[in-house]
């Protein structure tokens, strides 16, 4: 197991872990907030997840569809149809998190897998409320891996001007990927699988508030699945 570590920022309790303080794994007190969803006993009855807006793209012969699996832990499934950019745009409802220097800290963490890395398009992060994340978004701060190449991207947009560090990891088949990051006044940090990959300090979204974001699409005529094990979000400084 893990080590677990804490520390306090301002009257509020952090938990973080595996020695990165950048790794939050809760928050406690007065001004700070969050949420953490597992997806235990989320119903995902036609599609629909509660407190969550999924718009579906279905171009091909079948569905892209939402689903829960049961096995243990909870899982979010997103299953694209099976036509070129057939897939889903999952956002928690509200924009309650925000990157500016009100705030002590911002974290955003997001563990899933898909069952192919190439011919995907897969964006993960905090972004403004947006049907078709992917299809030109404004203000956010994401991970991006687009189809034809397994390279992931770490990137900040304002106003639709990006600042972006390509290649600072790679989607495998069918594997494990923990994507997250990290904000403090004025700078935002992104890890994969607990390493510190890139960070940036221009074109940070502080004008917009964000939500919890995930976009999936297929790369090709065939459906494919992006599992999701966990989301987590938590803000210090309100």
């Amino acid at each position: 197991m893990a080590d677990i570590y804490r520390r306090a920022v301002g009257d509020d309790n952090i938990a973080y872990c595996l020695g990165s303080d950048m790794r939050i794994l809760e928050v406690i007190g007065p001004d700070s907030f969050g949420i953490s969803e597992d997806f235990v006993g989320t119903d995902a009855a036609s599609d629909v997840i509660p407190g969550w807006t999924a718009t579906l793209v279905e171009g091909g012969a079948g569905d892209s569809t939402v689903t829960v699996s049961t096995t243990s832990g909870g899982h979010l499934i997103l299953t694209t149809d099976n036509q070129e950019n057939d897939g889903v745009n999952l956002q928690m409802d509200g924009e309650p998190f925000e990157l500016t220097t009100g705030q002590s800290l911002v974290y955003f963490g997001c563990k899933l897998q898909v069952s192919e890395a190439t011919q995907s398009d897969l964006l993960v992060g905090l972004c403004i409320t947006d049907t078709t994340l992917l299809g030109g978004m404004t203000d956010g701060v994401y991970f991006e891996c687009l189809d034809g190449a397994t390279d992931i991207s770490c990137v900040t947009e304002k106003g639709s001007s990006e600042t972006q560090d390509d290649e600072e990891g790679t989607l495998a088949d069918d594997t494990d990927i923990t994507f997250e990051i990290y904000y403090e006044p004025s700078t935002v940090y992104f890890l994969i699988n607990g390493v510190l990959v890139s960070s940036s300090t221009t074109n940070i979204p502080n004008t917009e508030p964000l939500t919890p974001s995930v976009h999936f699409l297929t790369g090709a005529a065939s459906a494919e699945t992006c599992t999701i094990d966990w989301i987590k979000a938590f803000q210090v400084g309100r």
